[in-house]
């Protein structure tokens, strides 16, 4: 009797373990088809399994048969034969347990052991059964931002602009006619502040389908940045790009859009330039039409102007002459410098390491905001010397100050200099110490168009004893599957998606989302563009491990690491550098 009330105890307790980790044990047996279940499938599926699925038959008739072939494949698909000791099996699939005709569907991941009889066949299976609604719709959803915007369904910056790039290829290849527009809704910032976030995302919503519903067969649209579109027009000359570009702004003028705050009016503005001739790269094709943009809003808001039609004013083409020179003397005359901002760990808000930024002066002893001058240097094609000059002063720092722990970005080509690779391994190959303290910044979008480059570019830099940190993610394909090809051991979350994290829901649930999944990588998570203790509190509750923006300082030409005595002997060291 007390065994028999012993033997109850330790199944009630067995019953409750599962339950809590959210799992279902079962057991089939070929021998009648009889399937049989552990006691607390109600809790953890929603249904009793006993009841709807008390055989193997009535088990696959509701899974669902987009599924079904995988979980056959999985486990007696898989070409492997039973030793006597069993077959392990695992597998992903849906069930539909009110029938496959009714709505609910639940996402499961099993796990177990077939066993064979004399004919080999399987004659007896256990396992396990976890539902993953969660998982899976995390993955689905970080599979879905890779190639489109949340808000509004179309296509995001990255790959829009990927497309574009294919369409410049054809367009020169094949002699092809086709035009890149970029349209911006007009005086935003007024709804924003007179209806609120929520409003405002029903306005670019409705004008994102507007622009769609005027597509013909073959364009594309993207939503490349807050408030402005990318528009591929393929079998579009320069000469139909006024009466293209006309269709887009009647679509949005021509009746009010309806919100939840009532009916609100705003209009288009639109600038473009045909691929060709004049924009014969990305670049210079996303030049010419901001530039025309620019100017239509100059001359009427609503309006359309095309790049060929209001080509650069002269200023503007000698102030271009003149930052090249600026980007090559400044590399041959030293002129660079280096400032660092730091990055804190999210609970203690110590600074656990600083990025490196630059400090350019042009000849007249002024400030070149450092975005511009390393745009120009790409443009140039002098990327690569930008990025062997920093390398050389942060390495010099490192050793010089061994307090010092430091983080530089690299081109998205740096991965394919061997100079580069090799002037690094000689400097810090028999110093751990150094390599230790360095962090070296990679963006997603350059990891994503050379892939196996970036991750032996990754493996080569962890074995050096450096760490890898993935920048602006988010703000590209965000594939979470880029993470785990790469393997990085940080990656820095898009300022655009922290800024206002506190105010906007979908950046915490991307935030939150991301955080959480990084954990299942083991990858530490640092959050750009922190600049208030609001938004500071909420990230470190999230979880994110380290932060860093104009809340925690500025980058500065100090040595943050040296003592305030130290510092005073600094020539200049007071100067702030804006990033």
């Amino acid at each position: 009797m007390e065994q028999a009330v012993a033997n109850q105890k330790l199944a009630a307790k067995a019953r409750d373990i599962l339950t809590s980790i959210g799992e279902v044990v079962y057991d089939w047996a070929a021998s009648g088809d009889r399937l049989r279940w552990s006691s607390n499938s109600n809790e953890v599926l929603g249904f009793e399994a006993a009841e709807i699925f008390a055989t193997g038959k009535q088990f696959s008739a509701l899974i669902t048969p987009d599924t079904i072939a995988g979980r056959y494949r999985s486990i007696f698909g898989s070409g492997t034969t039973d030793d006597g000791n069993g077959v392990p099996f695992a597998c992903l699939y849906c069930l539909a347990p009110d029938g496959l005709e009714q709505e609910r569907r639940i996402w499961v991941e099993e796990c177990g052991r077939w066993f064979a009889g004399a004919d080999g066949r399987a004659k007896h299976v256990h396992g396990v059964l976890r539902v993953v609604d969660e998982q899976y719709q995390r993955q689905q959803r970080l599979l879905f931002l890779s190639q489109f915007d949340e808000l509004t369904g179309l296509y995001n910056r990255s790959f829009f602009c990927d497309q574009l790039s294919q369409s410049l290829r054809k367009v020169k290849e094949k002699d092809l006619k086709a035009c890149f527009l970029i349209a911006h809704i007009d005086n935003f910032r007024v709804v924003n502040e007179a209806y609120g976030f929520d409003i405002a995302d029903q306005v670019i919503r409705e004008v994102a389908s507007r622009i769609s519903r005027r597509l013909r067969d073959g364009d594309l649209v993207g939503r490349v940045s807050g408030t402005k579109f990318g528009l591929l027009i393929n079998h579009c000359s320069e000469q139909e790009m006024p009466a293209t570009a006309e269709r887009f702004l009647e679509a949005i003028r021509e009746e009010l859009i309806m919100t939840q705050a009532g009916p609100i009016h705003v209009t288009l503005t639109m600038g473009g330039v045909a691929l060709g001739d004049v924009a014969k790269d990305l670049r210079t094709a996303q030049v010419c039409a901001l530039d025309a943009l620019d100017r239509a809003k100059h001359h009427h808001r609503g309006s359309f102007r095309s790049f060929n039609a209001a080509p650069f004013a002269m200023d503007e083409r000698e102030h271009t002459i003149k930052m090249a020179h600026e980007v090559i003397g400044s590399l041959n005359e030293r002129r660079i410098a280096l400032a660092f901002q730091p990055i804190v760990r999210s609970d203690s808000e110590q600074t656990a390491f600083y990025e490196v930024l630059l400090r350019v002066d042009d000849s007249d002893g002024q400030a070149i905001p450092a975005g511009q001058f390393v745009d120009f240097a790409e443009k140039l094609g002098l990327a690569g010397m930008l990025d062997h000059r920093i390398l050389e002063m942060t390495l010099d720092v490192l050793f010089s100050y061994p307090d010092a722990h430091l983080s530089i970005n690299v081109s998205p080509d740096v991965g394919m200099d061997e100079q580069w690779r090799s002037y690094l391994k000689a400097r810090i190959g028999n110093c751990p110490d150094v390599a230790e303290r360095l962090i070296v910044e990679i963006t997603e979008t350059a990891a994503i168009r050379h892939m196996q480059e970036a991750v032996d570019f990754v493996k080569f830099l962890q074995k050096l004893g450096c760490r890898v940190a993935i920048d602006d993610f988010g703000a590209g394909y965000t594939s979470f599957r880029n993470l785990q090809a790469l393997k990085v051991d940080l990656v820095k979350i898009d300022g655009s998606f922290v800024q206002d994290v506190h105010e906007n829901a979908h950046n915490r649930a991307f935030v939150r989302m991301f955080t959480e999944l990084a954990k299942e990588l083991d990858l530490d998570v640092v959050a750009e563009w922190v600049e208030s203790e609001e938004v500071a509190d909420l990230l470190e509750q999230m979880g994110v491990d380290y932060l860093q923006g104009y809340h925690f300082g500025k980058a500065s030409l100090t040595k943050p690491w040296l003592s305030l005595d130290e510092c005073s002997g600094q020539s200049g060291s007071d100067q702030v550098v804006v990033a």
